[in-house]
């Protein structure tokens, strides 16, 4: 085999290609740009190596022993980032574009550096590392803005002649970020933290100043190098925020609560064609959200999916039970495979619906998985107890089952919710009952099998279900005897 034969076979192993489905195209014409070229993580690790240990052969110099050395130290850096990835964030490694994403920060950060560097009038205070670590944050979660925290910033003092003051400098402000990023709800939120961001930027030089490393009489300069990197980063993070959460399909806290406003179009066509849907998954929404929280998973895109997820009942919102209301039941003139068709259906309309309003990747694969590869039940017995198709891969769901926590959670929230509402005064040993059998009924049908939940969770989901429903029917319950003692006995009071 021809060293041109092994490159081009090195190649084809790291480059996955994907083609549009619904427009066939021609390998030749593929365009990253458009995500019809997905780079392995391999490549980016790579590239960011010998982008990082080229930064570092420039500032050192190029002799063979500090090469040799140096190339042990990138080996060995990067041989440790890769570990804690694989055993803390174990998310990160199955998600190419999670892994692209925090390849090219890393190359953004390096290259930033690399870019004032050469420029004796400006300073190593400038490069705003901080905004960078927080779009890490925002767009991949704390773990990995607080892995990138410790490395960029070690990086940087590296670069610089090996000066531990640009660290201490920039790790300061970079864990703020990290911290601060979970309260970001609001995109005027990030102001707020880009303040606080120049703040410790200040009262770092200040400290370093005080210690010794910098000189006192370039402090007044220093502390105008702080403040424009706190405005610096504030422009990077409301500039890339948008683009790259669009282009790697990343779903923020911002996004979230911008999705979750009841005036958006979508849902409010939901609650006027389809309001029996629309009341149910607010309900849903209620329960996952609390057991999200109790396990740790992400609340609001739990709320946000539930809020979502049966959107696709909005094609026939008449043939949902929650819908019909005193009006007949379309499936008792229909043949329960058909019943079961359209019912299966749904599905595929809301990721239709998603799609065509350009609803993220998160909570397309939500209202994809919600119902796993489920049996509907109902239709299956009546088809036995007739003489239509009774094949039971018919009356299940295509799938795919939930792969994340947040899809189990929405699963299990959906099947309680839809169950206890058939029940006219449910009491609180009912509501337990129901939900312990819902949870077991799909453990043992295998559609949690692919979800990151173990067991523990499980039953943390259960006690936190069964207190949110129990809440919801108490009051409810309540509500029904007071409404029924009242009536034809006087005025209420």
């Amino acid at each position: 085999m021809t060293s041109r034969e092994i490159i081009r076979k090195l190649l084809l192993r790291l480059l996955i290609w994907t083609e549009k489905k619904s427009k066939p195209i021609l390998r030749d014409n593929l365009k990253f740009w458009q995500r019809q070229i997905h780079i392995h993580p391999a490549v980016i690790i790579g590239v960011n190596a010998l982008l990082i240990f080229a930064a570092m052969v420039i500032e050192i110099g190029p002799t063979p022993t500090r090469l040799f050395g140096l190339l042990l130290f990138v080996l060995l850096s990067f041989t440790l980032f890769i570990v804690f990835l694989k055993r803390n964030i174990q998310y990160l490694t199955r998600d190419n574009d999670a892994m692209m994403l925090m390849g090219i920060l890393t190359s953004l950060s390096v290259l930033l550096i690399e870019t004032i560097k050469p420029f004796d009038s400006l300073s190593p205070f400038l490069v705003p590392i901080s905004g960078i670590i927080l779009l890490a944050s925002l767009l991949l979660g704390n773990k990995a803005g607080m892995l990138l925290t410790f490395s960029i910033p070690f990086m940087c003092g590296m670069l610089y002649n090996f000066k531990l003051e640009f660290f201490f400098y920039h790790i300061t402000g970079c864990l703020l970020a990290v911290n601060l990023s979970t309260k970001i709800k609001h995109r005027q939120d990030i102001t707020q933290v880009g303040a606080k961001i120049i703040a410790i930027n200040v009262i770092s030089v200040i400290t370093l100043t005080l210690l010794g490393p910098l000189p006192a009489q370039e402090i007044v300069t220093n502390i105008l190098w702080a403040c424009a990197n706190g405005i610096l980063s504030i422009i990077f993070v409301l500039g890339l925020l948008s683009p790259l959460e669009t282009f790697f399909s990343r779903i923020t806290n911002i996004k979230l609560i911008e999705m979750a406003d009841f005036n958006q179009p979508l849902l409010k066509k939901l609650m006027m064609a389809a309001p029996g849907t629309y009341h149910h998954s607010l309900m849903v929404a209620s329960i996952a959200e609390q057991a999200a929280e109790a396990i740790g998973a992400n609340t609001l895109l739990s709320r946000v999916g539930a809020i979502y997820h049966d959107i696709g009942k909005l094609s026939k919102p008449e043939y949902f039970i929650e819908n019909q209301l005193a009006s007949d039941n379309p499936h008792d003139s229909i043949p329960p495979s058909m019943s079961g068709l359209v019912v299966i259906n749904h599905v595929k309309e809301g990721v239709a619906f998603a799609e065509k309003q350009n609803l993220d990747k998160p909570i397309i694969d939500l209202i994809k998985e919600h119902h796993g590869t489920s049996l509907i039940y109902m239709f299956y017995q009546k088809a036995l107890l007739s003489i239509d198709d009774t094949e039971e891969s018919r009356f299940r769901y295509p799938g795919p089952k939930p792969r994340t926590k947040e899809s189990a959670i929405l699963m299990l929230a959906d099947a309680c919710e839809a169950s206890l509402r058939m029940l006219e005064t449910p009491s609180s040993n009912r509501i337990k009952e129901t939900v312990e059998k819902i949870i077991n009924n799909k453990f043992t049908d295998g559609q949690l099998d692919e979800a990151p939940i173990t067991l523990s969770d499980l039953h943390v989901i259960a006690g936190s279900m069964i207190t949110t429903l129990t809440s919801i029917h108490h009051t409810r319950t309540e509500y029904e005897k007071s409404e029924q003692k009242n009536n034809g006995q006087g005025p209420q009071s």
